[in-house]
């Protein structure tokens, strides 16, 4: 798909740069990095903000416009399983993990010439780009990376040795990449009822069973679980283990690919089913603790899903902005209609709420990750809320853009309905709604995790100093008490009752944790002398999401400030309507 010309009367995004098209990233993620981070940062963002516009965005269109095949035989009718990739894939997997190294930039020091490993608020900042042009190989990227970051953890050195430089190589001849293979037909949100089982014979693990839903077919390690014979039932019972594509004598490991998926979407990536017939194993950490240990994997995997779900939600308030910017109707440009001003500026609220929630969640990984137990029990409960509510959310903004684009938006032609489609995968993959709004509630109740996250946010609004921020900030401090009463009360109330309430309590905790953020970013910019566009979308934000103030009875101010609050230009604290 090429640029339309100027005067065709179609606007497209094709060749934007999607960095200096979004103001609201750089001035988000000096809220969150270190301010050397963050200036080291911005070329590698600019560079990616440009090729996510141009090469990638037209090599996104033609993957999943030719989804990869399985084959399954050679000509000599031997069994092979291989996957083949339209060479738009392949090239979208050299920029990913080669040139930009997303799968390696956590755990070696040096890509992108960092001197260090490339904090994780920087990798999700720079990921939150990519999606923006490509979302479905970010699966296989953050497969690989996490299967890194859990072999380094738990595995012994013989696997750390053997498969960590593959995992974190840049060098795309060298590659490994990981898949994750966790649901079968009898266990898909209860893992404990998986029947794959394992036996050990002759010092050596052996697996046979059926995995029903793998992403990244054709990949070079998998991590799955399976049951030792004799094991308990349930997840205890369960043990992790890696499962090779090829064994050390060159030879393919006993295990076939029985089809792959036709999926609504992410068609560039390949998801199929996997049989296991004595396929050899090699166990991953402490073998009675294989699902805890498989949780470390799911939950960085959670947390990439609501990043992408930010970067969907990005692409989609862009293509909406463009279009309107772009068209007239009755004699005016579309942007200048007020319900269509309306609808954008709601789209931003929510855009921009996503994307703060996602950086706090990397910025507070970072922290968890140099040993702070406080910032291990914020990221154990905001992980699972920013998987429920942010891809929740991307649906309804992907969806309110391809209205925007009305009848083109329909058409395949154009990006707007492969937005809708991804955007309804990050709501199911690695634990549907319900599954991760019960996860919010376990977090709670097992490790007090929710009393960290509201310690956290109290402290952040202990921090504001700008007195406008101030003065908009003070009854979200009541708001806080409010919603962290609710909470304990629900926790320890009826269970039936909790569970039933919980998408609900999810969908206020996300509100209220979005708002604070917001506020402390709208308290940088103003004392950074950047004028009060940021308090402007946190107290709009505030009234629709955390107090659910009646839409008839909003003000005006969004409407009249769209174009300043699209652009990153400054907005006067007067615009900020108080409570």
């Amino acid at each position: 798909m090429t640029a339309l010309p100027p005067n065709s009367g179609m606007p497209t995004t094709r060749g934007l740069n999607f960095f200096d098209a979004d103001p609201n990233l750089f001035h988000a993620l000096r809220a969150y990095a270190a301010p050397g981070d963050v200036e080291r940062a911005l070329p590698h963002l600019r560079e990616l903000g440009r090729i996510a516009g141009s090469e990638l965005d037209e090599l996104a269109a033609r993957a999943d416009a030719n989804p990869p095949v399985l084959r399954n035989f050679d000509e000599h009718g031997n069994r092979v399983d291989e996957i083949v990739y339209d060479p738009a894939f392949v090239r979208m997997q050299e920029i990913g993990f080669s040139e930009f190294g997303f799968a390696a930039m956590s755990h070696r020091e040096g890509v992108l010439g960092w001197p260090s490993r490339i904090p994780h608020v920087i990798k999700y900042a720079l990921s939150y780009l990519f999606v923006q042009g490509e979302f479905g190989l970010f699966c296989p990227i953050s497969m690989t990376d996490s299967a890194a970051r859990v072999i380094d953890q738990f595995g012994p050195d013989e696997l750390r040795q053997r498969y960590l430089p593959g995992l974190t190589s840049t060098t795309f001849s060298s590659l490994l990449q990981s898949a994750q293979l966790l649901t079968e037909r009898t266990g898909g949100s209860d893992v404990g009822a998986n029947e794959c089982v394992a036996r050990e014979e002759n010092g050596q693990w052996l697996l046979t069973g059926e995995k029903w839903f793998c992403s990244n077919v054709g990949a070079d390690i998998h991590l799955t679980l399976a049951r030792p014979v004799g094991a308990v039932a349930g997840t205890k019972g369960l043990g992790m283990f890696l499962v090779p594509k090829t064994l050390a004598d060159g030879s393919r490991n006993r295990y076939t690919v029985r089809r792959l998926k036709e999926k609504l979407g992410s068609k560039s990536m390949p998801t199929g089913e996997y049989e296991f017939h004595d396929a050899v194993g090699y166990s991953v950490g402490d073998i009675s603790r294989g699902f805890a240990q498989m949780t470390e994997m799911i939950n960085v995997s959670r947390l990439s899903n609501g990043m992408r779900a930010a970067a969907l939600m990005r692409r989609s308030l862009l293509e909406a902005v463009t279009h309107a910017r772009g068209r007239s109707a009755f004699g005016k440009a579309l942007v200048d209609l007020p319900l269509m001003r309306e609808q954008l500026f709601e789209m931003t609220l929510d855009a921009e709420s996503a994307l703060s929630i996602v950086l706090y969640a990397a910025r507070t990984l970072d922290d968890a990750d140099s040993g702070s137990e406080f910032h291990e029990k914020v990221i154990r409960i905001v992980t699972p809320l920013i998987k429920y509510a942010v891809c929740r959310r991307a649906r309804t903004v992907a969806g309110m853009s391809m209205n925007i684009r009305g009848g083109n938006g329909y058409i395949e032609e154009w990006v707007n309905a492969r937005l809708v489609r991804d955007a309804h995968l990050g709501s199911i993959w690695e634990g549907s709604e319900n599954v991760v709004a019960l996860d919010v509630a376990r977090a709670a109740t097992r490790n007090r995790a929710h009393d960290a996250l509201f310690r956290d946010l109290e402290s952040r609004l202990d921090t504001l100093t700008d007195p406008e921020v101030l003065r908009i900030s003070q009854p979200v401090r009541l708001r806080l008490m409010e919603v962290a009463s609710r909470f304990e009360a629900l926790l320890s109330g009826d269970a039936d009752l909790r569970d039933a309430r919980m998408t609900a309590m999810c969908d206020r905790l996300a509100a209220l944790t979005c708002t604070v953020l917001l506020l402390g970013e709208a308290d940088a910019e103003a004392r950074a002398g950047l004028g009060y566009r940021k308090l402007l979308i946190a107290n709009e934000y505030r009234k629709r999401y955390l107090d659910l103030v009646d839409p008839l009875d909003l003000g005006d101010e969004g409407i009249t400030f769209l174009d300043e609050v699209l652009d990153g230009g400054r907005v006067p604290a007067a615009a900020v309507a108080g409570w």
